[in-house]
């Protein structure tokens, strides 16, 4: 039971964004500091005294395991600044009714921003005299330069990247077009696509903004390289399985297309530091960045800040949006004179029976309820100052519960 923001301590495993320091400081979270790598065997022994836990998504390993998470009996939330939690063992936080989370959308604007600078970097070849200045060769030549404006962009996958992208494409004076499986509403002069092939065929350049899902995998291979006009380029910030590397190098070498511009890679290294090989090395007018994409000053605050009022207003109120392994329930302020009951519980028939059965000796303002996948999250608003720890009791005496708190 969490008696006030002052008890909440916070263990913080990486450096994080000055935004988000100052709010957990003015939340009155007590801080802790931890930047040194620790053994599974230390963060076992370290977690145990903490109610928060917050880190970076950019681990090549998973760093908050099964055993680890086991010996957290405190802890209440997980913050991961990044797009993803791959760094934490969702599975074992939700059963132990811990919620996870993640900013998976802060970060569009700048991953739609280097998707931009590689089009304008293809089409005047930038990247080949570049390197080739670097070591004393002045080659000015402009064979196949041409201006963006007037171009086709083609966009596969027309979410919150896609859509964005297009915006700023047709502030360059780009044509816009779009293929996605979902039916959407183009923004601007934007418009849709019956078929990937028929965005393929028209467009000079091609932008994949796919998710990671099977159906996506080599989304991009021969036969599709082989629709591409052959002044065209194909450029990938999205999703490394999405395109065939060994039939993009072949489509670049032969001529197919002019070039391309990838961010991301089939299995790709997850650290900051790896050796890195691929059959797009030393190709001609072929961009590759280390999955940069979505790291920015700006991307990376917005991140901070977004993440640290979720788990603050988890703690103070009990909000879940925002997680990655709990249903989303946006709690609303507490009003004076009442109580918050918050009961995380197996998502199993006959459960919600037997809460309200115990919340029925109580006058219940407000309550609702969400479930994802075995998990429901419960929360009751009880319109009384004078809530004994009896009813956390009972509740917790459930079969069914997992862990209940008291606001």
């Amino acid at each position: 039971m969490i008696a006030g923001p002052k008890e909440v301590k916070l263990l913080v495993l990486d450096a994080l964004p000055p935004t988000a320091m100052d709010i957990f400081k003015n939340s009155g979270f007590k801080i802790d500091i931890c930047l040194e790598p620790l053994s599974e065997a230390q963060l076992v022994k370290k977690i145990t005294e903490y109610n928060v836990v917050v880190l970076k998504d950019d681990r090549e390993e998973q760093y908050l395991t099964d055993e680890v998470l086991k010996s957290g009996h405190r802890l209440l939330a997980i913050g991961v600044f990044g797009k993803n939690a791959n760094c934490v063992d969702l599975e074992v936080a939700q059963s132990m009714g811990i919620p996870v989370f993640t900013s998976p959308f802060q970060h569009q604007g700048s991953v739609a921003e280097i998707t931009i600078s590689f089009i304008v970097l293809l089409a005047r070849q930038i990247g080949d005299r570049s390197k080739e200045i670097h070591t004393g060769e002045w080659n000015k030549i402009s064979a196949g330069c041409t201006e963006v404006r007037g171009k086709t962009l083609g966009i596969v996958g027309y979410g919150q990247v896609g859509s964005q992208l297009g915006v700023m494409a047709e502030a360059l004076s780009l044509q816009v077009v779009f293929y996605d499986t979902n039916s959407v509403m183009p923004i601007g002069r934007a418009t849709s696509r019956k078929t990937l092939d028929e965005l393929l065929k028209e467009s000079d350049y091609v932008a994949l903004n796919v998710t990671s899902t099977p159906e996506n995998v080599k989304l991009i291979g021969k036969r599709e390289l082989g629709l591409m006009k052959k002044t065209s380029y194909l450029i990938n910030a999205s999703y490394g399985e999405a395109v065939d590397i060994d039939a993009l190098a072949e489509a670049v070498k032969s001529g197919q297309i002019r070039g391309c511009a990838l961010d991301v890679f089939p299995n790709q290294p997850n650290g900051k530091k790896a050796e890195f090989k691929t059959p797009l090395m030393g190709l001609k007018n072929v961009l590759m960045t280390p999955n940069i994409g979505d790291f920015t000053l700006e991307g990376e605050m917005r991140v901070g800040t977004e993440v640290a009022t979720a788990v603050v207003n988890n703690i103070k109120l009990g909000s879940t949006v925002g997680t990655a392994n709990f249903p989303s329930i946006s709690a609303w302020p507490l009003k004076a004179g009442t109580r918050r009951i918050i009961n995380v519980h197996r998502n199993v028939r006959g459960v919600l029976q037997e809460i309200d059965y115990i919340l029925s000796g109580y006058n219940v303002g407000k309550q609702i309820l969400d479930t994802k996948d075995n998990l429901g999250y419960i929360i009751a608003d009880i319109a009384t100052d004078d809530v004994t720890t009896e009813i956390v009791s009972q509740l917790a005496l459930l079969a069914h519960t997992v862990k209940t708190r008291i606001l």
